[in-house]
């Protein structure tokens, strides 16, 4: 019972901690904001080069998976070292 008290008090106190920063926001400087919206930008040319990779991964699957199967080449026996038994 007690424990149950406990974990009710400090759930009170961590969502009213985090409302508390939901609505005053974080602050940052004036360098960090730039910083971030820099690495912004970067993830989203990251996710573009993603998606276009994706892109051509699903159409070289698509290639592959269309074409005709050639039977593999016969491979010619390994040469035998003498000394292995």
């Amino acid at each position: 019972m007690i424990s149950i008290l406990i974990f009710i008090v400090v759930l009170a106190f961590l969502a009213r901690w985090v409302h508390g920063w939901a609505v005053q926001g974080p602050t940052l400087q004036p360098h960090y904001e730039a910083e971030v919206a820099r690495l912004r930008g970067e993830v989203d040319d990251l996710n573009a080069q993603v998606a276009r990779l994706t892109d051509e991964q699903q159409f070289m699957m698509r290639l592959l998976s269309s074409g005709e199967r050639r039977p593999d080449p016969e491979l010619p026996p390994a040469p035998r070292n003498e000394e292995t038994p």
